[in-house]
């Protein structure tokens, strides 16, 4: 296969690899080995384009048990989160080796750059994915992440299709699904940052409230809101102490 069908193959399998990484092995493993010679060229081609490591019996065995777990794992609330400190690091990987065996046969240049398509696009999708999986626990009930699940389920499926059989197509659909990733991740760090900022300053608030209660006058009366705020603004404390005046 020529490189540019094979790095097309790498954005599209790098996608879906960044919502499903295990169906995507699976799915790709499948059509390595269902898919006989005598199909039509442009599908026998991106067949024989995927590697024997992905086809293997065993490796498609593993990759069908976890897919089905990842799949399942990702429907329950808050475990999903728990998955998603590992999951958003580990699909990148499972990306980069899915480019790079697609490449291989085209030369190791190749492989190379099919493996850093793969990575990036797993990457970005991949981000994407964890924020929205963090922003739909915040929702109480469970049929949002049911539907968000389902939703990345029928995506993989799709980007995986595509990669196989129109490969400019998977290419097309992977840098929208990029780019929506990217958008989201973007969103979600700027929501993220901005209650950090907000809890900071009700901390602050709190520190500065508590302090003024505990701020004394000089003859040991409870001082008003006024004389504490103040007492603290001009860098006295509760313990601090006026120096003694003068006697005329």
């Amino acid at each position: 296969m020529d490189p540019l069908t094979a790095s097309l193959m790498a954005i599209g399998s790098g996608s879906a690899a960044g919502l499903r990484p295990y169906f995507t092995v699976l799915a790709l493993g499948i059509v390595g080995l269902a898919i006989p010679d005598s199909a039509p060229e442009m599908i026998a081609s991106a067949a024989r384009q995927i590697p024997a490591s992905i086809a293997n019996p065993w490796v498609l065995a593993i990759c069908a048990v976890l897919a089905i777990g990842e799949a399942g794992l990702d429907k329950i609330p808050f475990l999903n989160l728990s998955m998603e400190s590992v999951s958003v690091w580990l699909r990148p990987v499972f990306g980069a080796l899915v480019g790079m065996g697609l490449g291989a046969n085209s030369g190791a240049e190749v492989a190379v750059l099919t493996g850093l398509l793969g990575a990036g696009s797993a990457l970005s999708v991949s981000l994407g994915k964890s924020s929205v999986t963090a922003a739909t626990n915040a929702v109480p009930e469970p049929i949002t992440q049911w539907v968000r699940s389902l939703i990345e389920d029928l995506g993989a499926l799709v980007l995986v299709a595509a990669a196989v059989l129109v490969p400019m197509l998977a290419a097309v659909l992977g840098l929208v699904a990029i780019a929506i990733g990217f958008f989201l991740y973007r969103i979600f760090r700027k929501a993220y940052r901005s209650m950090k900022r907000k809890f900071s300053s009700v901390k602050q608030d709190q520190a500065a409230a508590r302090a003024a209660r505990e701020a004394q006058l000089p003859t040991g009366q409870k001082a008003t809101v006024l004389q504490s705020l103040q007492r603290i603004a001009s860098g006295t404390g509760p313990g601090h102490q006026d120096p003694p005046r003068k006697r005329s």
